[in-house]
Order: C-alpha cells, then structure tokens, then sequence
C-alpha cells in the first residue's frame, strides 16, 4: 500500500490514499483497508483512505499529526468487521 513503512505504522495511523481537501475519510484496520480502498476509487471525489494499525500508537501522536490524519469537520467512517466498540472516539459513522 502507497505511504505503508514501518515509521507510519509506529504512528498507529497514517493516509494510504491522501487528498489534500477531503470530504470524506474512510478508516480501516486491517484488511479493510483494501475494501476502503476500493470503496474510494470507485466513489471517486475527494476521499481520503487511512490504516489505523493501532488506536493505542495514534492515541500518543502529537495533536498536530492526529488533526492531520483526521481532520476536523470532515465526515468519518470506519470500517471493520463486526466490532463498533472504541469508534466513537474518532469516526462519525461506523
């Protein structure tokens, strides 16, 4: 996956597809990231598509990075199977 490394994974989260202004950002776990993924480029527009490995590492992200990853204002969506619990936290729908 595009911006995959080790040092983003450490961040706990990071943009796989990035968009400068999104309307729209799509968060997967695992392998849902492939089916964000897919749910972009087949959306279209500005969406941007993030792999959150680990709420635990993006928790202790500075403010900055976490407000760049998840921007303020922007609709949020999750997507992980059959868990919802924790999503509260950082997405509008799940």
């Amino acid at each position: 996956l595009p911006n995959s490394s080790i040092e983003n994974v450490e961040k706990g989260a990071y943009a796989v597809i990035e968009c400068e202004s999104p309307e729209l950002i799509l968060i997967g776990t695992g392998s849902e990231v492939s089916l964000c993924w897919d749910a972009a480029k087949k959306m279209g527009g500005k969406i941007r598509v993030v792999s959150m490995p680990s709420w635990e590492l993006f928790r202790k992200q500075p403010a900055s990075y976490k407000d760049s990853i998840l921007k303020k204002g922007v609709p949020t969506m999750s997507v992980e199977a059959a868990v919802t619990m924790g999503w509260g936290e950082g997405a509008d729908a799940f």
